[in-house]
């Protein structure tokens, strides 16, 4: 299975992109704590045995999830 999220919203800076799924790795200074993708990837990764990738696409930001099938 495949989940795909993306958004117009101007893409994630491309000296970024690779630390986004970082542990405390935020862009909102005072507001972000920089755990929500990191827990995000690792739940996916760890307990589904999936993948997280996040990319830039046209005018925003691309995040796939994919799972393996279930039989």
């Amino acid at each position: 299975a495949q989940i795909v999220i993306q958004d117009d919203a101007g893409g994630i800076p491309e000296a970024l992109l690779e630390r986004v799924f970082d542990n405390y790795f935020t862009t909102k200074k005072e507001k972000g704590t920089g755990l929500g993708l990191f827990m995000a990837r690792n739940i996916v990764q760890d307990h589904m045995q999936g993948t997280l990738e996040a990319a830039n696409e046209g005018d925003g930001a691309r995040f796939v999830i994919k799972l393996p099938a279930v039989i």
